[in-house]
Parts: C-alpha cells; structure tokens; sequence
C-alpha cells in the first residue's frame, strides 16, 4: 500500500475523526437500507446518496462506487477500492450480502451494529469527563499555586507569574495532545501500525480495555455474520476486519488454518487469546447445540458491558494520576511558600547581608 493511501486510512480511521464520522455512517447505511428495501437500482441509489453526501470525500467514493457497478462490478468490489470510507468489515458484510440477496437484511444489521458500536464510544467518553476537568484543573489552576512560591522571590507582579506559568502548562498540553493525536500518522507513515498495535495490548492497564472492546467487536461481527447465513470461514475474517485491530487481523492466517483443519469456530477463536474461558464454553455449546444466534447476541451484550468496566477502570487510574500530579503540585507550592523565606534569611546570614 503506497504512503498516500496508508495515510488517508489513518486519517478516515484516526479515533477523532472516526468518532466524528460515525453518524454520517449511521445515515448512510440508513438511507442505502431504504432505497434498496423501495427496489431501487444501486447505480441510481448511490448516485442519489452522492448528491448528499456529508462531505466531498464521501461524495466522491459514493459517486465512484455508482459509475463502477454501472461499469460492470458488484458492489462489494465497487465499495472494496474505497474501504476506508465504508469501513473493511462493513464491505465484507454488504459483499456477501450481494452474493446471498440479503442486501436488505443485512444493511439492517449494518445500522445496528453501527449504533451499538457508537454508544459503546459515547458511554466512554461520558466516564472521562471527570479527568478533562481534573486536566483542566491542572493547567488553569496549577499556575496559581506556583505564583504564592514565586512572588516572595520574583520582582514580577502576580499577573505576569500566573500568566508565564499558564503559558507553561498550555505548551506542555498541547505538546502531549499533537503527540497523542499526531502518532497515528507517524505509524502508518514508517507502516507499523501491525507492530503498535500488538505493543498496545501488552502495556499494563491499558491493554485489558483494549483486550475487552476487540472482543466485544469480534463477537458483534460474528453475530451479525452469522445471522446473515454467512460460513465459519468468512465469517471470521468479517470479524477480526470488526475489531478494528491490526495485529489480530494478521492472526487470520493462522486462525483460517485451524478451520481448514477441521476444528471447530470456538476453537478458532480460542487461537486469538481474546475470550475467557466462560466465554468459549459458551460459545462451544451454541455451536454443538445450534443455538450460536442467542448466544452470540447475550455475548455481545456481555463482552460491551466488561469492555465498559475495563475501561472505567482505566478512567480511574487516569484519574488518580492526574488528582496525584495536581496534589503534588499544590504541596510543592505550599513547602515553597514556607520554606522560601526561610532560605532567604539563611542565605542572608551566610553572606552576612540582613538588609535584603
């Protein structure tokens, strides 16, 4: 994949901007799903769907996918050259979909799937609002408590200290923020996002919310694979695509062999190292006893609910570190406060000069 193509990916897929884009997804799929359930043609429904799109790269790929189905391809292949708009696991779905004439059905299942991913973001994102204020308590009133340490030995007025002090922490945050936000494309641009990706799950703390919110995604992908009469070795691919995690994605391989094999789709999923042991064995059940469809649907709702967890465990530790970084610097600010004059007189009797 060349760089200019590895960097629009990162770009569609960053974590802000596939946030933002999330409910223009919704729609999308939304509007294809009625147009397609009214019988209308997909080259005509497509160019239709262009005339609104959201932003001029969504039109643009809408308005390609209509002249290459026009052109002869179907639509799974038409929607495969633009896979960063429309998501990798996604295209897989609507593919088969094509294939079986369920494209109404499963587009269905799509805004579904879409829906319940989005409000796992959202439930996230409402559980970090106590940090954000701790972080802007930190860089707003931070400042303050190194102007009490500062005026007893700076000549500058108070203003100008808290001033030079909230330029400080700003530099530092937004520093740490184009780091944070800057280091997908830096990834995708040296092309290791494979390699990132597998580091990710081995840090402490961070890697078990990770770990949850792929399982949750696999087993989304799954249920939603097998309702729409998909086989094991295509459904598996569709999932891992789901999660969204390149690492497990170059897992595939491996996992595809085991099917090959003759072993069954839990001992497949056994091979990623994602479910507990709870999980498979309900998961070996459903197969053995055909009820996969309800099993995967309650693991679903399982793997978002621990996924949720481990990420407000992970809300807090955040917060205890940025609470301990802000009690730190208030005692600091306080010894200094105490301990400034007194150093001053020490200095003074050392050097025998009283009148400063």
């Amino acid at each position: 994949m060349s760089l200019s193509r590895r960097l629009s990916r990162a770009w569609l897929r960053h974590p802000v901007i596939a946030f933002l884009r999330h409910r223009r997804l919704v729609t999308f799929y939304s509007q294809l799903h009625a147009l397609i359930r009214a019988g209308i043609p997909l080259p005509t429904a497509f160019t239709q769907l262009g005339e609104f799109a959201p932003d001029a790269a969504m039109a643009r790929g809408l308005a390609a996918v209509a002249r290459d189905v026009r052109g002869g391809d179907t639509l799974g292949q038409a929607m495969r050259k633009h896979s960063a708009l429309f998501d990798d696991a996604n295209v897989e779905l609507i593919a088969f979909a094509e294939e079986a004439g369920r494209l109404e059905t499963v587009c269905a299942g799509v805004v579904s799937h879409l829906e319940k991913v989005q409000a796992q973001r959202w439930q996230a994102i409402l559980g970090a609002l106590w940090p954000m204020y701790l972080g802007g308590a930190f860089i707003f009133v931070g400042p303050l408590l190194g102007v009490a340490q500062q005026v007893t030995s700076a000549n500058a007025p108070i203003g100008t200290l808290y001033l030079s002090g909230l330029i400080s922490s700003l530099s530092t945050t937004l520093l740490l923020l184009s780091a944070v936000l800057g280091a997908p494309f830096l990834i995708a641009a040296v092309n290791q996002e494979t390699a990132w990706d597998r580091l990710k799950r081995r840090i402490p703390f961070v890697s078990a919310p990770l770990r949850q919110l792929a399982a949750s995604r696999l087993v989304l992908g799954l249920g939603l694979a097998n309702a729409s009469g998909m086989e094991a070795m295509r459904a598996i691919t569709l999932a891992l695509k789901a999660t969204s995690s390149p690492s497990l994605l170059a897992e595939l391989p491996r996992v595809e062999a085991k099917l090959r094999s003759g072993s069954t789709l839990t001992d497949a999923v056994r091979e990623l190292g994602l479910l507990d042991r709870t999980s498979l064995g309900t998961l070996s059940i459903a197969e053995t006893t055909g009820t996969l469809d309800e099993a995967l649907e309650r693991l679903s709702r399982e793997m978002q609910e621990s996924s949720l967890r481990a990420t407000r465990i992970l809300i807090l530790i955040v917060t205890a570190l940025v609470a301990g970084l802000l009690l730190l610097k208030m005692v600091m600010g306080m010894v200094g406060v105490i301990l400034g004059p007194i150093k001053k007189l020490y200095d003074a009797a050392g050097s025998g000069n009283f009148d400063g």
